[in-house]
């Protein structure tokens, strides 16, 4: 797959700076790159903000109709098939791309996927393996982001068995090490979802499970893997990028405060560039939609032209990994023990 041209269908109304930042981070790639991006959405919003010419990789498709990021998820909106969250999703299904990216309504993202493409085999819910920053450089895999707010036990563990193979085949860990989030270290620690959760993983032979990790250990290389419900992902990573962004604020108004801290701002421009770009989650792009049958990224309603650039690489290099294909095959092997 590595010397094949790869095909990205792109949600062009997605997101809160849509359709800008997702023109704008095609724009960032060059013919040489071996990629081709369908870029779907409304024609008029978006033809005059690129030059199709110039980018000839970038294929414009036209859907007037879109999901605003405030639409309620029913079961009226989710009949509605002719917009550009669907159409993007349905390239995959129709074998006219290789993955579908979307920053638009996270929920109506998912469950489209689910309903357009369907579950692998012995998955019974999706989720979303974010790569997070750690304290190495090399960043976490933390699983589930959002997709999930009610999970059973044995959804955490089928979590762990994808997150653990998404490690190993895209981003090269060997063996890696599968944690659980929790609220101590201890096996008797948490509630009853995190107590069962934790007999399973220990039982699995599928990962290497390392036990509990506390959520002060996120950062800090204690496991390759982090697993929790979609509820406390959610938090956890919407916590993360505020404490990151005051953290920044705080920062630059001390160094404003005195001349002293003005020079060593200076001196230190490009290890503060450096810190900047390693904690923003702009740099991770988006998450990998795990479970559904091809390949989907979601990324932050807030994306910002580099995020979705981003994005669109981690796609790339997910499609060249053949990832889905060893995922598929060994997830039909697999009888969970309960």
């Amino acid at each position: 797959m590595a010397t094949e041209e790869i095909i990205i269908s792109l949600d062009g109304m997605g997101g809160d700076n849509a359709p800008f930042s997702v023109v704008k981070a095609c724009q960032m790639f060059s013919p040489s790159e071996k990629i081709k991006i369908i870029l779907i959405g409304d024609e008029k919003q978006i033809k005059d903000k690129i030059n199709l010419e110039r980018y000839p990789f970038v294929i414009l498709e036209h859907c007037e109709n879109y999901i605003k990021m405030d639409d309620k998820i029913n079961l009226k909106l989710l009949k509605e098939k002719d917009n550009s969250m669907v159409r993007t999703i349905s390239m995959i299904k129709e074998g006219k791309a290789h993955c579908a990216l979307s920053a638009g309504n996270t929920a109506a993202f998912v469950s489209y996927s689910i309903s357009e493409l369907g579950l692998i085999k012995n998955v019974d819910r999706p989720a979303i393996a974010l790569l997070m920053p750690d304290t190495t450089g090399r960043g976490i895999i933390f699983i589930d982001a959002g997709a999930n707010i009610k999970v059973k036990p044995l959804h955490l563990l089928q979590s762990a068995v994808m997150g653990a193979l998404y490690a190993e085949y895209v981003f090269g860990i060997k063996n890696p090490r599968v944690a659980l989030l929790n609220i101590g270290e201890e096996e008797s620690k948490g509630d009853e979802l995190r107590r069962e959760s934790f007999a399973l993983m220990s039982k699995s032979k599928r990962i290497n499970f390392t036990g509990n990790v506390e959520g002060h250990s996120i950062f800090t290389q204690r496991a390759d893997v982090i697993i929790t419900d979609g509820f406390t992902g959610n938090v956890v990573l919407k916590v993360s990028e505020g404490v990151t962004r005051a953290f920044r604020t705080i920062l630059m108004k001390e160094i404003q405060k005195s001349f002293k801290g003005k020079i060593g701002a200076f001196l230190m421009q490009d290890i503060l560039r450096n810190f900047a770009k390693k904690a923003d989650y702009a740099e991770y792009g988006g998450g990998l939609l795990l479970g559904v049958n091809g390949i989907v990224i979601i990324s932050h309603g807030r994306s910002s032209p580099r995020a979705i650039y981003n994005a669109i690489k981690l796609g790339k290099k997910i499609v060249s990994s053949e990832f889905m294909e060893i995922l598929k095959k060994d997830m039909e092997t697999i009888q969970w023990e309960m």
